[in-house]
């Protein structure tokens, strides 16, 4: 790849409904990963529950998705054409502990002592 240009992409992504995600991310691993299965017209839900168990072995369920997993599958799952995909990490970021308890009156940032 001579020719390549090299871009970096920064995304910054807020989650309001991981079972909406997961499902999401199911579909495309299921779209993906569903050409390379055979299906056995004699154990005809082997295929789904391999499928389902193989995403759910990357993702988590979908009570508790791992929402790094599932945004990775997402928005950098497979090489769109002429795009390679060299690197892709997904960090989950949470507020600091003054941002998360200033609104409730706890001890914050102007509220006295922390331990």
């Amino acid at each position: 790849m001579a020719d390549a240009t090299n871009v970096t992409v920064t995304l910054n992504v807020a989650v309001f409904d991981p079972p909406a995600m997961w499902d999401r991310a199911l579909g495309i691993y299921a779209g993906v990963n569903f050409r390379y299965k055979i299906f056995d017209p004699g154990e005809p839900t082997l295929l789904a529950e391999e499928l389902h168990d193989g995403f759910v072995a990357i993702c988590g369920n979908r009570d508790e998705p791992d929402i790094g997993e599932c945004v990775l599958l997402i928005f950098a799952g497979e090489n769109p054409p002429g795009i390679q995909i060299d690197d892709s990490s997904a960090k989950i970021v949470t507020p600091a502990w003054d941002e998360k308890h200033l609104d409730r009156g706890e001890h914050g940032a102007n509220g006295g002592d922390r331990d």
